[in-house]
């Protein structure tokens, strides 16, 4: 069974998040952003007012559609775990070649499932792909869905070697790497491919175009004299990437100044409110489109 969910990002942004929450999606999803910020510097408790906002749209009520909360701090989802049961979901930023274990084990604290960038999975030459990296390997040995991001249809963002089809790109990642989910700007690729292509589940019946690339087959091919230079090593995940401090305390009292700060101030990071789409097929999780409002 295929099923949709709407995914919010929330941070500094002028949009009403209970009209967003409460939009007529199957699932839903947020995005916590910039909450050590808003907390420490202006006195806001984003997180109190996502569990409130949710809570008044009856997502924690028996029966109601799955909730994923996710974000880049460990220290959002760790509160996040204190005060409900929504599914938390660690966002990983920066590529990475493996993960150490003492990283991995205090992922398993806080969060039930990762989110990585394409990176993360194949290294790559110049865009040819050359060899898998160990992350997602390390991550699914300790029971953490992994969804990866971010994907698009235009030849000139994928690998030589998935020849220009989209279709073949995601596929790869899927039936190879095994992850769980892909987040794509073109939801109806991964649509037409898991919800109405009829070329997999064959077993050896399955067609060629239906099979994974050979990963670093096509770069083997290029002649010595025009390889390109070797790559710099991926750094590793390692436990300092991971741990934060905790959230500044919440007094209750309301600022001064509004979000915005003093006139031009910005955020420490892009808050842009975003929306995603997912459809989960038995076992996989598509996490689809993620797509600036």
């Amino acid at each position: 069974m295929i099923k949709s969910m709407g995914l919010i990002f929330v941070g500094l942004w002028p949009c009403d998040l209970e009209e967003l929450i409460t939009l007529p999606w199957s699932q839903g999803g947020c995005g916590v952003k910039n909450a050590p910020y808003l907390a420490k510097e202006k006195n806001l408790s984003v997180i109190d007012t996502v569990i409130d906002t949710l809570r008044k749209a009856d997502y924690d009520e028996p029966g109601a559609p799955n909730v994923m909360i996710q974000s880049t701090d460990s220290s959002v989802l760790l509160k996040f775990k204190e005060k409900t049961k929504y599914e938390l979901v660690y966002m990983i930023d920066e590529i990475v070649g493996d993960i150490d274990d003492s990283a991995l084990s205090d992922i398993k604290t806080f969060a039930h499932s990762v989110v990585i960038k394409r990176g993360s999975v194949y290294l790559t030459n110049e865009f040819f792909l050359t060899a898998s990296t160990k992350t997602v390997p390390k991550l699914k040995s300790s029971n953490l869905s992994v969804y990866v991001q971010t994907f698009h249809n235009e030849f000139v963002s994928q690998e030589w070697d998935f020849m220009s089809d989209p279709t073949e790109q995601i596929n790869t990642f899927v039936q190879d790497a095994g992850i769980n989910g892909v987040i794509t700007g073109f939801p109806q690729t991964a649509d037409r491919l898991y919800r109405r292509n009829r070329c997999l589940n064959l077993g050896n019946s399955t067609p060629n175009y239906m099979k994974p690339v050979g990963i670093g087959g096509l770069f083997q091919l290029i002649d010595k004299s025009s390889l390109p230079p070797a790559m710099a090593p991926i750094p590793s995940l390692i436990e300092a990437n991971v741990t934060e401090p905790p959230l500044a305390p919440f007094s209750q009292i309301s600022p001064s100044s509004s979000i915005g700060g003093a006139p031009g101030a910005q955020p420490p990071h892009n808050a842009q409110p975003k929306i995603a789409v997912c459809f989960t097929m038995s076992s996989l999780t598509l996490l689809l489109a993620s797509l600036l409002l």
